[in-house]
């Protein structure tokens, strides 16, 4: 049976991460004991097997939040029969093309950019990188080609970015970190215009880290800067800080270049290097101090998206390489390999047949990738690494598979300890490329930390707010207390258990505070069954507060962005007829009122109607 939600320990702690989703989390002694058997086995049979370790209240609010996890779609998603077969179609359209830049450069770029262009077919955002092997001789002539293809994809409608690269960079003094590595340094711009004075820190040999990375970022007019060091052996750990002192917002560690060029390296010895690399990115995030360290940060950025990665390398079908000859390969590290040439500039030829075979690369079609819980996150590798250390490019070398597999524990891992200390991963993602916006998010707490600079924000209930939420709650006459998950409550006295910090079944419950930290209000979520709807129960302790334009200005950013990230499109709340400032709120925050349940609520020997607000969230 193929494992649905995997568990590790590490360094004292235990995870958990869909192998679906890429959702994860940090487990306590329950959920870890929970997870041995859901979602396998009913609530009521884990309740029954855990029963001499854990008290049965504490296993069902487990289940609950498993089961919460699960109807928002963060775990344990079924694809439908229909959407099964689309899992192996992949991406068509050129997206990425390298070209080495040689004696004739001008006639071979251009005809490889109408090739990027020509093959894009329906891709939109296109990268071209222009790598020259030393410093540009004649800015001027690669200015043009820059700006050549730019109007060019302008013409074709593309969002194209074209990066000019100069590697094999030695510096006049290299620092202890760089000794032994190769380093890349690459300009990326995505408006013509202006192009050759930017390109001049190329063009001169770089005698000093910290003023070349100073003179690379000094144009902020839509052009980034960026350093990529390939490892040449294992004690690469110091470089990121190195680089990061220096200056650099943007840092490559290029494992991928390195393992295809040195096949002998030890895959556990490099994963070493990355995890202090790793640790000293972290610390600098926790610190607020945010830059690009890949290939970290874009783990992190799937991570915190949820989003599943089937295939990483793009080699073939949507990335090509151009030599300075002319020849053609599959990506940039099959450059050279005269058994992946494919085609060639000058005659305008590829061979189809032979790209083809690049179709069905990736951990759906990987026969050691399918039952790896990893295979989401690593997206079956790279096919020039695979070729380099196991001579086929479909097949993973074991010890580069137990590596990183080694290596996403530790990411995972981060992640989570990163993301319960507030990380902003959305400015992480910002850093990434300042011209893209990064998605809605996927997480309510991360929600949450985004509205921090509001008025107001939320935060999970916590044990601490038990004395405070008894208070609340005791005969309070709120809706948010009185209506169950049927959406009605009929009771002739008050004789429930207090049950705040443990809503039922597959509620989620967040305290609503203001900028100082100081609570004012609750917020309970449900999804129904109707596919994008979600029931919400919303009370402020202080009446007051449901007449704050402030408060109203907050909750609407907080309810459209947590109900977005949840994919939720319509949100519906009861207000009793006696909750009049509630009622109000919800027309302020521009909810309408659907209808009203006529006398819903029996209380104190009185029945009451319910009005039912809906809040179009699309």
């Amino acid at each position: 049976m193929r494992e649905l939600i995997h568990r590790f320990e590490l360094n004292g702690r235990r995870f958990a991460v869909d192998t679906e989703t890429c959702f994860c989390f940090e487990c306590d002694e329950i959920s870890w004991d929970v997870l041995e058997h859901y979602p396998f086995n009913s609530a009521t049979r884990i309740a029954h097997l855990l029963a001499d370790k854990h008290p049965r209240k504490e296993v069902d609010e487990v289940a609950g939040e498993l089961e919460w996890l699960r109807a928002t779609k963060s775990i344990l998603q079924s694809p439908k029969i229909e959407d099964q077969q689309k899992l192996f179609e992949f991406e068509k359209g050129l997206k990425k093309l390298t070209v080495l830049l040689g004696a004739e450069t001008k006639d071979i770029a251009e005809t490889a950019i109408n090739l990027l262009l020509n093959r894009a077919g329906a891709q939109k955002n296109l990268y071209l990188e222009l790598r020259s092997c030393s410093q540009l001789s004649d800015a001027k002539a690669v200015a043009g080609l820059v700006e050549y293809a730019l109007k060019a994809a302008r013409l074709a409608a593309k969002n194209l970015t074209v990066a000019v690269a100069v590697s094999d960079v030695v510096p006049a003094k290299v620092p202890k970190a760089l000794e032994g590595h190769s380093i890349t340094l690459k300009m990326e711009f995505k408006q013509p215009g202006g192009i050759a004075a930017q390109l001049k820190p190329l063009t001169a040999p770089v005698k000093n880290i910290a003023k070349t990375a100073k003179a690379l970022q000094a144009s902020t007019d839509g052009v980034r800067a960026v350093i990529r060091v390939r490892p040449g052996h294992p004690d690469f750990g110091d470089v990121a800080e190195e680089l990061d002192k220096a200056g650099f917002k943007v840092i490559e560690l290029d494992l991928e270049g390195s393992f295809a060029e040195n096949p002998e390296t030890n895959p556990a010895a490099m994963v070493a290097a990355l995890g202090k690399s790793a640790q000293y990115y972290a610390k600098c995030l926790l610190k607020r101090h945010y830059f690009r360290l890949d290939p970290i940060a874009p783990l992190f950025w799937q991570i915190y998206n949820g989003k599943p990665t089937r295939r990483s390398d793009p080699a073939g079908t949507n990335e090509l390489a151009v030599a300075a000859d002319g020849t053609v390969y599959p990506s940039a590290l099959f450059i050279g390999r005269d058994e992946f040439n494919v085609g060639s500039i000058s005659s305008a030829e590829l061979d189809e047949k032979m790209l083809k075979t690049f179709d069905d690369v990736g951990s759906l079609t990987t026969d050691e990738c399918i039952r790896c819980w990893a295979r989401n996150l690593c997206g079956g590798g790279t096919a020039a690494v695979h070729n380099a250390l196991s001579g086929s490019f479909r097949k993973p070398n074991k010890a580069w598979c137990d590596a990183q597999r080694s290596w996403m524990m530790a990411a995972v891992s981060a992640f989570s300890i990163l993301s319960s200390q507030g990380v902003n991963f959305s400015r992480v993602y910002n850093n990434l490329d300042p011209t893209t916006k990064p998605s809605l998010l996927k997480s309510t707490f991360a929600v949450a930390r985004a509205a921090l600079s509001m008025n107001m924000s939320m935060r999970p209930i916590e044990e601490e707010d038990a004395e405070m939420l008894t208070n609340w709650e005791n005969w309070n006459e709120a809706a948010y207390f009185l209506c169950n998950e049927k959406g009605l409550f009929l009771a002739t006295q008050y004789d429930r258990e207090m049950d705040s910090l443990h809503p039922r079944g597959i509620e989620k419950e967040f305290m609503l505070t203001r900028k100082n930290g100081q609570a004012l209000g609750l917020l309970k979520v449900r999804p129904e069954r109707s596919p994008g709807t979600a029931t919400a129960w919303i009370y402020m302790n202080d009446p007051q507060d449901y007449e704050s334009d402030s408060i109203h200005k907050s909750f609407k950013f907080i309810i459209k962005q947590a109900a977005a990230g949840q994919s939720f499109k319509r949100i519906l709340v009861p207000a009793s007829s006696q909750e009049s400032g509630l009622q109000s709120f919800l027309e302020a925050i521009g909810f309408e009122e659907l209808g009203i349940q006529r006398e819903a609520m029996y209380l104190h020997r009185k029945y009451y109607d319910v009005h039912v607000y809906m809040g179009d969230l699309a």
